[in-house]
């Protein structure tokens, strides 16, 4: 009788547990039945957040997130631009988060769910801590559910564990919370690539007009044949999906003995890059340009009044300078002040040399 009686207490505990978890209003329905947001008291308001930490285990703070001004910013790569996309995907999930099931509320199998204590040097999960305002609230981040949608919580300082509808990304590398474009320019806009080494070697590929098929190499001595024509080509696509794998500050870097890249577009755009390795991490810097659309700008302005057909000629021009500026703007924007570590195989294919290029000399 006595047991039976404990266990009916136990029970009641826990559906109690259950309806606080999920219904902080006090409605008093099952959690079958109320579906609850995991925060119910933030909803708007996690768009005055400014302050975000993704910590993993130990107690370990691999990024920190900070709102200065209209931009997000990661504290650890020197105040570099954050991946908002990302963050704010985060956000809106914890935001919108709703309550499937409630789980564990017993340490002992909180590692089942990875949502133990984030100061074990073991635990599985990731914490999400943000600051909104006066209030700042964490949320330790599990498994994803096997078998079924949703992903296992806990809130931080509160024992039950819950499954909520979604699955929330955070990644556990600090480059991911970072904006890792750095520019992205199409073969097919290339004019002319060359590359010259402070020893004095170059190499310089160029197209005539965008159809051009295949790049020349210019220079080439004589009796000599290319690898191939992918290996002449892929320079023109050295800042195609170009991305970051660490960045610092560009004036802790010495680049006196560093490799040049000029890249020229089809449109006038020139983008200088220098590279160098620091203690095995590949570096480079690069400033965009468009002399050519400053003169066709000054000419435009200073023209005498055309007839109406060179007006709609001058008007197309001044259109196109403009959207190159923009561009030429954007980038520099994005870069300035700013040496970016890249791949490895990135930096080689940005080094070349000419004998990178050539079919081996045939000996007797």
């Amino acid at each position: 009788m006595k047991n039976n009686i404990l266990f009916l207490i136990a029970l009641t505990v826990a559906a109690i547990l259950g309806v606080v978890f999920l219904e902080p209003g006090g409605t008093g329905s099952s959690s079958s039945e109320s579906h609850a947001l995991l925060l119910p008291d933030i909803g708007e308001a996690i768009n005055t957040a400014s302050r975000v930490e993704i910590i993993t285990a130990d107690n370990n703070v691999v990024a920190t997130l900070v709102k200065t001004g209209d931009e997000w910013r990661v504290e650890q790569m020197g105040a570099y631009r954050a991946d908002w996309t990302r963050l704010q995907a985060l956000l809106a999930g914890l935001a919108q988060a709703r309550i499937v099931e409630v789980k564990t509320s017993n340490p002992e199998y909180y590692s089942r769910l990875a949502v133990e204590d984030i100061a074990n040097e073991d635990a599985g999960g990731v914490l999400v801590r943000f600051t909104l305002e006066d209030l700042t609230s964490g949320v330790l981040v599990g498994n994803r559910a096997q078998g079924r949608e949703g992903q296992y919580v806990r809130l931080e300082d509160t024992a039950v564990s819950a499954l909520v509808d979604r699955q929330l990304d955070v990644p556990t590398e600090l480059k991911d919370w970072a904006d890792t474009n750095i520019v992205d320019i199409s073969a097919s806009e290339v004019a002319e690539v060359e590359i010259i080494h402070p020893h004095g070697g170059r190499v310089l590929v160029t197209k005539i007009s965008a159809d051009q098929t295949d790049f020349e190499l210019v220079g080439m001595p004589p009796e000599r044949e290319t690898q191939s024509s992918w290996s002449v080509n892929s320079l023109g696509s050295v800042f195609s999906l170009l991305k970051l794998e660490s960045v610092r500050p560009v004036d802790q870097v010495d680049w006196s003995a560093a490799v040049r890249m000029r890249l020229m577009m089809f449109s006038g755009v020139e983008i200088i890059t220098d590279l160098v390795v620091v203690d095995e991490t590949f570096l480079l810097r690069l400033e965009a340009s468009h002399p050519a659309g400053a003169v066709t700008a000054i000419e435009n302005e200073e023209a005498v009044l055309p007839d109406e057909e060179n007006s709609e000629k001058a008007a197309i021009e001044k259109q196109a300078v403009a959207e190159i500026t923009r561009l030429v703007d954007d980038i520099n924007q994005r870069v300035n002040g700013w040496a970016y570590g890249i791949s490895e195989n990135k930096y080689e294919a940005m080094v070349k040399e000419m004998e990178d290029l050539l079919k081996p000399v045939e000996t007797l």
